[in-house]
Parts: structure tokens; C-alpha cells; sequence
């Protein structure tokens, strides 16, 4: 009786350990949803959009008890002048999530208008700077500038009326940049 006392503490103890460390390292946290809209609010929403338009993706963070960081990035697929799948780093912009709710981030165009073509959003959830998630979605600009690559934009994360953090000096206002809505 005492063997089938002492094993069976042994496994509680073994499972609450596991249950506490779950608790640090586990979530069920999820992107459900990653949207494109031509307005902050996500009322219009669009895969379609004119080389003028400020482009908003639009994330939806679900089961999250905790804090999640998302980051979000833009490649230009097929976009005219730009080589294939390529990444726009300056564009790149990092946020913390807490709780279950919707985060955007949006780019505006540069002076020139987007070149036409295809562009992937990719958002990333981190949860203790471990992957746990990553939705991605395309959208078409159509009749942009033929051949004209977008300029190496400032990347900006301040909603607006808050604070600018720059991870480049350039302070071109007409550069496209990311910035997160909360």
C-alpha cells in the first residue's frame, strides 16, 4: 500500500510540474485571421488596391491569456522593377499583444505610388520568443508606376498622435511606413 501511495505521489508531483511548466512556456494562442482593408476599422476590406492607397493588414490574435508579440512583414512577390520575393525589411514592424483582439498595420505609398504587381503579408506570433504561429496573405496593386521600385522607407511604429520609434534616421515623410493600431 505504502509503493501505491509513494508512486502515486511521485506522479502527481511529476504532472504539476508539467502543468507549472506548461504554464511558462505553453499557449493556445493563434492567428485566426489576417485581413486586408483600404480603412483602419477593416470596413473595407479589399485584396485589390490602386497605387495611392495605404494599404491596412489587419491580424486577429484568438485563445490568448497572456501577451503575444506579432511581427508583421512585406515582401513584394511579383511587384514591376523589384526582383522576385523580395523582402522589405524597412517595412517590418514588431508589436505586443495582450489578450485576444485585432492588431493592425498598414503601409502608405511612396510619393510615387506602389509599383503594380503582387505583395505578401507575413505575421509572425511569437509567445516567449518562440514561433507559435504564422499566417500569410497577398494582395494586388493594379496600375502602379511600370518599372518603378518603391524607395528604402523609414520604419515607424507609432499610431497616430503617439511616438515615432525609428529603426532608420531617414525622416522622408513621403517614405511608405509601417505603424501599429492598437
Amino acid at each position: 500500500m505504502g509503493k501505491v501511495r509513494r508512486s502515486t505521489l511521485v506522479g502527481l508531483t511529476l504532472l504539476l510540474m508539467g502543468v507549472a511548466g506548461c504554464k511558462v512556456s505553453c499557449t493556445t494562442a493563434n492567428i485566426s485571421s489576417l485581413k486586408f482593408s483600404k480603412d483602419e476599422k477593416g470596413t473595407i476590406q479589399t485584396k485589390e488596391f490602386a497605387p495611392n492607397d495605404t494599404v491596412y493588414a489587419i491580424a486577429t490574435v484568438s485563445n490568448n491569456a497572456g501577451k503575444v508579440t506579432l511581427k508583421f512583414s512585406l515582401i513584394a512577390e511579383k511587384v514591376q522593377g523589384l526582383p522576385e520575393n523580395a523582402p522589405q525589411p524597412k517595412l517590418d514592424m514588431s508589436t505586443d499583444v495582450q489578450g485576444s483582439g485585432s492588431q493592425s498595420y498598414y503601409v502608405t505609398p511612396p510619393s510615387s505610388g506602389w509599383p503594380a504587381g503582387r505583395y505578401r503579408v507575413e505575421v509572425t506570433m511569437l509567445y516567449n520568443g518562440e514561433q507559435k504561429d504564422k499566417k500569410s496573405d497577398t494582395f494586388t496593386v493594379t496600375g502602379g508606376m511600370g518599372g518603378v521600385a518603391p524607395p528604402s522607407p523609414a520604419a515607424r511604429t507609432s499610431p497616430p498622435g503617439g511616438t515615432s520609434e525609428s529603426e532608420d534616421n531617414g525622416n522622408d515623410s513621403e517614405n511608405s511606413s509601417p505603424h501599429d493600431q492598437h
